[in-house]
């Protein structure tokens, strides 16, 4: 997991645009909804050309140009695992707060209704880790069997901060009401945001057989979010540590190769220019490779970034 900077918000999502913006409509007409109490066991229901509500759920999310920024904003990967998503899987628009129920709250319907188009809400996920799936993961020297993955959840530190149906309703009538409690909820948040939690490659380390763990040097509530975090995004399932090993292998090759191209630079640095500037070029080169792998573009760049600035900070090569 890596930071990633959002984008501009998708005019179909924007707030107090003229003429109103279809995510604007949708949002407003779910919190008519669920402004009846007798709605919150319910799932939204639109309401229609002729002012019925009709059995049609949240729509305007999906939308092809919110999905084509969020594609664009993670560079085609999983915005959890850092997976490649695209070229088998059109990828999850993933609401961090569940729009329809919340595992972790009671009650748990309704859930985070009026965020189901708020563009900071949406993040692009493969299905292993947005839904819930049995996963093989190691536990030991054994392989066991669980079922993981976010779906509906959203862990809170305390329920006590927890946003309710009271605030989505005030969404839009009282911003510094609704802002206050909003930032109560962050500050007790259990699973980590890409876009919201500064410096999140801090909370992970991973060992050379590609096993992902909280970091060393953490609060224990930062150690607590890299561990639920860990466990919700199911970060720790075997196909994905198998491909994270892969990774470090790939990356620990071309950090010999590096190695090779300095001592070959070194070993004629005083010969003539013609074989001095052939072997820096070839270092220069290798380095560049190297780090391609940190680039955000690329597969488990978090990963990436930290064997490569591990092996950088070592004593004997400082």
């Amino acid at each position: 997991m890596i930071n990633v900077k959002r984008s501009d918000c998708p005019d179909i999502l924007k707030i107090s645009s003229t003429p109103q913006s279809s995510g604007e409509w949708e949002t407003r007409d779910a919190i008519e909804y669920y402004r009846d109490i007798a709605n919150h066991p319910e799932k939204y229901k639109k309401t229609g050309a002729n002012g019925a509500r009709i059995q049609q759920a949240y729509s305007i999310y999906s939308d092809k140009s919110v999905r084509r920024i969020l594609l664009n904003m993670f560079n085609g990967k999983c915005a959890y695992c850092e997976s490649k998503i695209t070229a088998i899987y059109n990828g999850d628009i993933e609401h961090f707060r569940p729009k329809g129920k919340i595992q972790n709250a009671n009650p748990s319907r309704p859930g985070y209704f009026w965020l189901a188009s708020e563009w900071e809400n949406l993040l692009f996920a493969c299905p292993f880790c947005n839904q819930t799936n049995t996963h093989e993961f190691r536990h030991g020297n054994n392989i066991e069997e669980a079922v993981f993955g976010k779906l509906d959840q959203f862990p809170l530190e305390t329920e006590i901060h927890r946003l309710k149906y009271t605030h989505g309703i005030i969404y839009f009538t009282d911003s510094l009401t609704y802002n206050q409690a909003f930032d109560l909820e962050e500050s007790v948040r259990l699973l980590l945001n890409p876009c919201k939690d500064d410096n999140i490659e801090k909370y992970f380390k991973f060992n050379d057989d590609g096993a992902i763990i909280s970091n060393d040097g953490l609060t224990t509530f930062e150690g607590k979010k890299a561990q639920i975090s860990i466990l919700t995004y199911a970060l720790h399932r075997l196909p994905l540590t198998i491909a994270r090993e892969e990774k470090i292998i790939q990356i620990k090759a071309q950090i010999r190769r590096v190695e090779i191209a300095v001592i070959n630079y070194n070993k004629y640095f005083d010969k003539s220019d013609e074989e001095k500037v052939w072997f820096e070029g070839i270092m220069r080169d290798e380095m560049a490779i190297l780090k391609k792998f940190k680039d955000a573009d690329q597969e488990y760049s978090g990963l990436a970034r930290y064997i490569i600035n591990k092996y950088f900070a070592h004593p004997n090569l400082s």
